[in-house]
C-alpha cells in the first residue's frame, strides 16, 4: 500500500513538473515574439515579464493545465509581425484574438502547426501578402477573421478543408477571386467577402444550405447571380450590392430572406415573379440598375416590408394603390425614375412611414389633402421635379416630424398653409 502511494506520489511530482515546465517554456516563446515588437513600453502588456507566471498574470492570456489555451490582446496598440509568434511552442492554443492592432508582414506558413485552433481573429490590421495553403491544416476552426488588412492574391482553394467553420470574413482586402473549394464548408452560417474581389460568383456556394448571411458587396463580380443561391433555404442577409451583375437569382425557395441588397448593378428587366415567396422580406433595395417595366402588384403581397428602394431605375407605370396596405412600411424610395400617374390617397394609411421619395418622375396631378396629416410620423417627404399641380395640403399637425419637404420643379399655386409652422423640426423647404 505505500509503495502504491510513494508511485502515485511520483506520479503527481512530475506532472507538475511537465505542466510547470511546459508553461515556462510557451511564456519563453511568447516573451521571445513581445521582445520584436516596435513598442516595448507597452503598457498593455507590461505583465509579460519572466519573472510572473503566464498563465495566472499575464494579460490576456489564459490557461488549461499550464498550457496556454487563450491569447485574447485586441486593441492592444502592438507594433509588430507574426514572424516570431511562436506557432510551434503553443500546441494547446484554441483561441487567437489579435484584432485592432497594428501587426504588419505577412502570415507565416508556420500558422498551420496552430492545429487545435477554434478561433482567430487577425482583422483590423496592416497584414499584406497571400493566405498561405497552410491555413487549410486548421481542421477544427470555427471562426476565421482577416478583413481589414492589406492581403491579395487569390482566395487559397485550401480553405475548403475547413469543414467546421462556421464564420468566415475576409473582407476589405486586395484579394482577387472566390475559388469554389468554398462551397465545401457546410457548416457556414456567415460568409462576407467584400471589396477587390473579381471573376463570377461560384455555384457552389449554392451548397452551403446552413448559411444564413452571404455578403459579397463592393466587388467587381461580374455574370449572372448563380440560380443555385436560390438553394439556401436558411439564407436570411444578401447583400451582393456594387458589382457588375447582370441577371437575378431565382429566389423561390428563399423564404427566410429578411434583406435584399442588389443595389448597383447591372440588373435589367422587370423584378422577378419568384419574389412573391418571399414574405419574410423586410428591406427590398434594388437602386442603380437598369429595371424597366411597372412595379409588380405581388409586391403588395410582401407583407413584412419595411423599406423599399427602387432609386434610380427606368420603371415605368403607376404607383401601387395597394402598397398602402403594407402597415409595416417605413420608408419608400423610388425617384429618379419614369413613374407616372396620380398620387395614390392610399399612401396615406402608412401610419409609420418616415421616408416618401417620389422625386424626378412623371407623376401628376394634385397632392391629396391627407399627405398633411402625415407629417406626425413622416420626416422626408420628397417629391420634387413631378408634374404636380394644385395647392399644397393645409393639415400640417403639431408636433410634426418633418424634418426634409421639397416640392421644387412641379406646377403648384396658392398660399403656403400656416399649419407648416407646426413642422419645427423643418430643416430643408424647397
Amino acid at each position: 500500500m505505500m509503495m502504491v502511494s510513494k508511485i502515485f506520489s511520483l506520479l503527481q511530482f512530475f506532472t507538475l513538473f511537465t505542466i510547470t515546465f511546459a508553461s515556462t517554456e510557451e511564456a519563453t516563446a511568447l516573451l521571445k515574439w513581445k521582445s520584436t515588437f516596435k513598442n516595448q513600453n507597452n503598457s498593455m502588456l507590461a505583465s509579460w515579464k519572466p519573472s510572473s507566471g503566464a498563465c495566472n498574470d499575464w494579460y490576456g492570456v489564459t490557461c488549461i493545465n499550464g498550457r496556454v489555451n487563450t491569447l485574447n490582446i485586441r486593441n492592444a496598440s502592438i507594433f509588430g509581425t507574426l514572424y516570431a509568434f511562436p506557432f510551434t511552442s503553443l500546441p494547446s492554443l484554441e483561441y487567437v484574438d489579435l484584432s485592432m492592432n497594428n501587426l504588419s508582414g505577412t502570415i507565416p506558413p508556420e500558422i498551420g502547426n496552430l492545429t487545435n485552433l477554434i478561433y482567430l481573429d487577425l482583422r483590423i490590421n496592416q497584414i499584406s501578402g497571400t493566405i498561405p495553403s497552410q491555413i487549410g491544416s486548421l481542421v477544427k476552426l470555427q471562426i476565421l477573421f482577416i478583413f481589414d488588412n492589406h492581403l491579395n492574391g487569390p482566395i487559397t482553394g485550401e480553405i475548403g478543408q475547413l469543414r467546421s467553420l462556421t464564420k468566415l470574413s475576409l473582407g476589405g482586402n486586395f484579394l482577387s477571386s472566390i475559388p469554389a473549394s468554398l462551397g465545401n464548408l457546410n457548416n457556414l452560417s456567415l460568409l462576407y467577402l467584400y471589396g477587390k474581389l473579381s471573376g463570377p460568383i461560384p455555384s457552389e456556394l449554392g451548397n452551403l444550405k446552413n448559411l444564413n448571411d452571404l455578403g459579397l458587396f463592393y466587388n467587381q463580380l461580374s455574370g449572372p447571380i448563380p440560380r443555385e443561391l436560390g438553394n439556401l433555404k436558411n439564407l436570411i442577409y444578401l447583400a451582393l450590392s456594387n458589382n457588375q451583375l447582370a441577371q437575378f437569382l431565382r429566389v423561390g425557395n428563399l423564404k427566410n430572406l429578411s434583406l435584399m441588397e442588389l443595389s448597383n448593378n447591372q440588373l435589367t428587366g422587370s423584378i422577378p415573379s419568384s419574389f412573391v415567396n418571399l414574405r419574410n422580406l423586410k428591406n427590398l433595395i434594388l437602386p442603380d440598375n437598369n429595371l424597366t417595366e411597372e412595379i409588380p402588384s405581388f409586391i403588395c403581397n410582401l407583407t413584412s416590408l419595411v423599406g423599399i428602394d427602387l432609386l434610380r431605375n427606368i420603371l415605368k407605370g403607376k404607383i401601387l394603390q395597394c402598397l398602402g396596405n403594407i402597415s409595416s412600411l417605413q420608408y419608400v424610395m423610388m425617384s429618379h425614375n419614369n413613374l407616372s400617374g396620380e398620387l395614390p390617397p392610399s399612401n396615406c394609411n402608412l401610419t409609420s412611414l418616415k421616408v416618401l421619395d417620389l422625386g424626378t418622375n412623371n407623376l401628376k396631378g394634385a397632392i391629396p389633402q391627407c399627405f398633411g396629416n402625415m407629417s406626425g410620423h413622416l420626416e422626408v417627404l420628397d417629391m420634387q421635379h413631378n408634374n404636380l399641380f394644385g395647392t399644397l395640403p393645409t393639415s400640417f399637425s403639431i408636433g410634426s416630424a418633418l424634418r426634409s419637404f421639397n416640392l421644387h420643379g412641379n406646377r403648384l399655386e396658392g398660399k403656403i398653409p400656416r399649419s407648416l409652422e407646426n413642422c419645427q423640426r423643418l430643416e430643408v423647404l424647397d
